[in-house]
């Protein structure tokens, strides 16, 4: 397997699941859309459409809090989070098949892998089913809610902005959409990256492909970069450099993790020497 093979077959397995994982949150979205308005409907009125600052009012408002919270732990919601993370199984199979196709010598770390997998996973589930999904997804869903009924808010505008926030519009995707998918996609792309970083020593490889990049609209940093080849020591230096969509944190070491930043899905792969450009070594 070359490494170009190598990039093609991780990012098909996440836009595969990427794919999937959209059609299982929108409809997911879209109870979570039609239940909210079947609470908020009975909410009181004034005469010219706006609503009332009442008790009534503020239970209707735990009820749909009540509501947000079941969607988001339902068994639809888990088991989507789950399909898409099972794929890190699949991802150790290919970046495996890839470096021993290299040397002969390489024998997966398997107590390294299981950390790796435990750490990428509890990360997962802090940030995409517990603590980072209610901070970034249900609490601005629940103030949308409290704001519109403590201010007396008009009723339509505020059915336009729960829809907006839950389903998006033709300008962004829903809130829970946006967020969770990205967080998802980068977790694997980086867990992928994070694996192939940590064979490279082993193997003493000090080249690599910028690759990939099949399933997103790349930004310009990665546009330049794409299909060429690099020594670790360019590669570090990128670190330095300022481009959209850049990841804080992006250091000489991080860079190889996190490549051109947010929803980037190119890799830097480790190669042979051997199949490095003469001009991109004597470029050293």
């Amino acid at each position: 397997m070359d490494p170009q093979a190598l990039a093609r077959a991780i990012e098909e397995l996440i836009a595969n699941a990427d794919g999937r994982y959209i059609d299982s949150l929108g409809r997911i979205q879209t109870t979570l859309n039609s239940e909210l308005l079947a609470i908020l409907k009975d909410l009181e009125l004034d005469s010219e459409g706006y609503i009332k600052q009442s008790a009534a009012n503020r239970k209707i408002l735990r009820d749909a809090d009540k509501v947000i919270n079941e969607v988001f732990s339902s068994t639809p919601y888990t088991t989507a989070v789950s399909k898409y993370v099972s794929l890190i199984g699949k991802i150790d199979t290919l970046n495996s098949e890839y470096f021993s196709s290299i040397d002969e010598s390489f024998s997966p770390n398997k107590l390294f892998l299981k950390n790796l997998q435990a750490d990428t996973i509890a990360s997962i589930e802090k940030n995409v089913m517990r603590d980072g999904l209610q901070s970034q997804v249900i609490e601005p869903l629940s103030k949308i809610l409290n704001q519109n009924v403590n201010s007396g808010g008009k009723f339509s505008g505020f059915l336009e902005q729960i829809r907006n926030y839950i389903l998006g519009n033709d300008q962004v995707e829903g809130r829970a959409m946006s967020y969770t998918r990205t967080y998802l996609r980068d977790s694997l792309f980086t867990y992928s990256r994070t694996y192939q970083q940590a064979i490279t020593a082993d193997l003493g490889l000090t080249y690599y492909l910028y690759s990939g990049g099949i399933i997103d609209k790349s930004r310009p940093f990665c546009e330049e970069r794409a299909g060429k080849y690099f020594s670790h020591k360019e590669i570090e230096d990128m670190a330095s450099l300022e481009w959209a969509g850049k990841k804080q944190g992006t250091t000489e070491s991080s860079i190889f993790l996190f490549a051109g930043g947010w929803n980037c899905g190119h890799q830097i792969i480790p190669v042979s020497s051997v199949v490095v450009p003469q001009d991109v070594i004597d470029r050293q």
